[in-house]
């Protein structure tokens, strides 16, 4: 019940849901999140919920014949624990990028509020990827087009989120936020990108 209330706030109002998590991550520990779920599991269900539809379609997994290859992809769950270890780096990037900004030290309680946030952005966008990937397995059904329109507007919508965040919890310009989301955006895709290279070629 609560998850598709909280997707909606996160697709429509990220700032607010901002400042909605910063808020309840200064209350007692039973009482955050009352009246939402928490953004790690929402988060996990999200990649689950991506899971799910990639085995309702039947898609393919990737076939690796390296032994690192065959871990994070020969199964159905390395398949969902590689997908959550990879979202959940967009979100420790982007909430190292915070601590950075605001030249905190990384620890526990400093990573607990921008990892929180970034978790539940990342949710809808785990989703829209996972539809892009049916969309690319079926191009036929799909049309040719509509894998990168969805993937480019998922990819479009993050960015977006992440800046309207970004204000709402610390002001200034749009623009300059903008400019500092897709720096660092960038930095961890490469990062990922980089890291599946050199463990699986």
């Amino acid at each position: 019940m609560f998850y598709p209330r909280m997707f909606w706030r996160v697709l429509i109002h990220p700032g607010e849901v901002a400042l909605y998590t910063r808020r309840e991550l200064g209350k007692d520990l039973e009482h955050r999140f009352s009246d939402a779920i928490s953004p790690v599991l929402m988060l996990i269900l999200s990649v689950a919920i991506a899971h799910a539809l990639e085995m309702a379609l039947r898609m393919s997994s990737p076939r690796l014949s390296t032994p690192v290859g065959q871990l994070l992809f020969s199964s159905e769950q390395g398949l969902l624990l590689t997908r959550s270890a990879v979202f959940c780096v967009y979100a420790l990037g982007a909430a190292l990028g915070t601590l950075r900004r605001q030249r905190l030290p990384v620890n526990r309680e400093t990573l607990r509020e921008p990892f929180s946030i970034q978790a539940f952005i990342a949710c809808p966008f785990v989703v829209a990827l996972a539809l892009a990937q049916a969309a690319a397995a079926s191009p036929m059904q799909a049309g040719p087009f509509t894998a990168p329109a969805i993937g480019a507007l998922a990819v479009v919508w993050y960015l977006w989120t992440r800046t309207r965040a970004f204000v709402a919890l610390n002001g200034g310009s749009a623009l300059r936020a903008l400019g500092s989301v897709v720096l660092s955006f960038l930095l961890t895709t490469a990062g990922v990108v980089g890291l599946f290279a050199a463990v699986i070629l």
